[in-house]
């Protein structure tokens, strides 16, 4: 039975025992599940790329703003993410039935 990563933010996908590209980069991988209850975290998050995006425009270093935006867009989604399971009820209401009497 396969084990899973478990990581400040969630979850990977990714097998056991698999080499990571992305590694110290989660946010941008598609792997990673955040659990919805790590959202503060992400507010966290987006507000220190936000900083660093606002000292980059100010130095002039348009190669670390297009990075920052991607990690920002990744980010956004991934939060979009774990809200939409929020959201999600586990019960499905399928009504009371209907008794005969049999009169």
């Amino acid at each position: 039975m396969p084990r899973s990563r478990t990581w400040g933010l969630g979850s990977c996908g990714r097998p056991c025992g698999t080499s990571c590209r992305h590694e110290h980069a989660c946010l941008r991988c598609a792997q990673l599940h955040v659990n919805p209850k790590m959202l503060p975290r992400l507010d966290e998050l987006e507000s220190d790329l936000e900083e660093r995006k606002a000292r980059a425009a100010s130095e002039g270093w348009l190669g670390e703003i297009e990075g920052i935006d991607r990690t920002l867009q990744c980010l956004r989604d991934k939060r979009a993410d774990a809200l939409r399971l929020t959201r999600i009820t586990r019960q499905v209401d399928l009504g009371m039935p209907a008794i005969s009497t049999g009169r």
